[in-house]
């Protein structure tokens, strides 16, 4: 998501820019003086920032430095009522991508956000990118690594989202590894395992005497998160009392530990995680609609496993390396047909179930140098070789032979029986389309009425419906014999 920040006091031109540069993608915040700008900069990360010069309480150039300063180190593009050279040089001098002016053309103003935008991914794909352990080449996943590159570098909230397996936590302790926190706490909350009851305590933490065996003062997992990064886990699990909490501490980042009068104040970078969609459990009222806006300033989507292709050996390859070092076993090696078996294979577990798969594979083969399809768990076996019958006598597309077994005759008779069944599919298909007019019929098949009649009564078939009968009592009388068109124009 790209997130872009308008500083401008002119009410209809902000909404002008703003409709402008808007798409699926593109995420627009209006601020309309400097206090409002600096108050908008502080609490979220933006890639562009769109400043006017004149602005009610002081000059927009006065905020440039500081906008260059930030974590997100936004690229800024100055705007200005009147061309001034000056403030062009000045503007460059303070860090700016470009110096526009507001009563150009839209397209210019477009132009410019599109070069700024361009120019700011080349400069972030230059940058190194700290991968932790994901492994792979193709276009799908270089383009998650990308984004998450992007993501660690600020200090937005990350909503990581994609199937059962397919890495989420790797990600996102890659995010924490990439980001200005990586020397801090890492800290994994997994929502799904929270007790309603222990929440609290087990959270916020809480003072002696707080409860019937809080014997001491404990510190709570959100405590230990400062100034680090905290990672919510499967965050769609969470109730909604509990997502009440998560969206206050968010919104004051303070807290209150069980028992205690004062407020604590906490610094922390948030990372979510998702495999249902959040958006479908805010339309169904499961989820918080101001919290989901609240997690997801950047978002990353994973793929599945079997969308990344020729990435699954060297996926596999990976995780078996580390599995044979842990086990204390020589490293082994994946045979071709494995490799093929893998790369079949739909993966429903995803990652996760690779990695189990290896696993099993290693502990039964613990001497092989190479493991082979047969090392595979059984029922995974027959599983793959079952898809790769099913897909090696899947019943013909369209135009392809279809035939029992058996030996093949001549080629004439092979055409003809060919010829025949092709005509009878496309009659059939014929006078379900036209639903048995034969002005319809003529219309899609391109037939004469005398050449239709004849392949209708060759395989048995007739067009019903009024104008059908009238229509096929007019062809019968100056039709040719049936054997002058004996198939369909276009299967010819």
């Amino acid at each position: 998501m790209t997130r872009v920040c308008i500083i401008d006091d002119d009410e209809f031109f902000g909404r002008l820019l703003a409709s402008l540069l808007s798409g699926p993608e593109v995420e627009t915040a209006v601020a309309r003086d400097l206090a409002q700008a600096e108050a908008l900069l502080a609490e979220s990360d933006f890639d562009v920032v769109f400043l006017d010069v004149r602005l009610p309480d002081g000059n927009g150039l006065d905020l440039a430095p500081r906008i260059r300063e930030l974590p997100s180190a936004p690229e800024l593009i100055i705007m200005t009522g009147l061309g001034d050279p000056d403030g062009a040089e000045l503007a460059i001098r303070n860090g700016a991508w470009d110096y526009i002016q507001k009563t150009g053309s839209p397209e210019g103003l477009q132009l410019s956000f599109k070069r700024a935008l361009e120019f700011r991914r080349n400069k972030q794909s230059a940058l190194p990118v700290e991968r932790r352990g994901i492994v792979g080449e193709s276009p799908r996943l270089t383009e998650c690594i990308r984004q998450m590159a992007t993501a660690a570098r600020s200090s937005a909230n990350v909503l990581i989202l994609g199937e059962t397996g397919t890495g989420k936590e790797v990600f996102a302790r890659a995010v924490h590894a990439g980001s200005p926190r990586r020397n801090k706490n890492y800290v994994v909350v997994d929502c799904a395992s929270l007790q309603e009851a222990l929440v609290g305590s087990d959270l916020f933490g809480h003072r002696k005497g707080a409860f019937t065996g809080a014997v001491s003062d404990k510190a709570g997992v959100l405590q230990r998160a400062d100034g680090g990064t905290l990672f919510l886990d499967e965050i769609s699990e969470l109730s909604l009392e509990l997502q009440k909490s998560f969206l206050r501490l968010l919104e004051t980042r303070t807290f209150r530990p069980l028992g205690d009068t004062r407020e604590l104040r906490l610094d922390f970078r948030l990372v979510c995680a998702s495999n249902r969609s959040l958006a479908d459990m805010v339309a169904a009222g499961t989820f918080r609609e101001d919290l989901f806006y609240r997690i997801r300033a950047s978002v990353l989507q994973l793929p599945p496993l079997r969308e990344l292709g020729e990435d699954i050996p060297a996926i596999a390859a990976h995780h078996l390396e580390r599995i044979c070092r842990d086990s204390r076993l020589g490293q082994k090696t994946l045979s071709c047909d494995l490799k093929g078996f893998l790369k079949e294979y739909a993966w429903p577990g995803n990652v996760r179930e690779l990695i189990h798969v290896l696993e099993a594979m290693v502990a039964s083969a613990p001497d092989e140098e190479m493991l082979l399809p047969a090392h595979l768990p059984q029922e995974l076996r027959i599983q793959m070789l079952r898809a790769r019958v099913g897909r090696s006598g899947q019943a013909p597309g369209p135009g392809a032979p279809a035939r029992d077994a058996g030996p093949l005759g001549s080629w004439n008779e092979y055409k003809k029986q060919e010829q025949e069944r092709i005509e009878a599919a496309y009659v059939d298909g014929l006078i379900s389309a036209s639903g048995g007019d034969l002005r319809q019929a003529m219309l899609i098949s391109g037939l004469s009425p005398s050449r239709l009649y004849g392949i209708l009564s060759k395989h048995g078939r007739s067009l019903g419906g009024k104008a059908g009968g009238r229509g096929q009592k007019e062809a019968h009388g100056r039709q040719t014999s049936p054997d002058n068109g004996s198939a369909p124009e276009e299967a010819q």
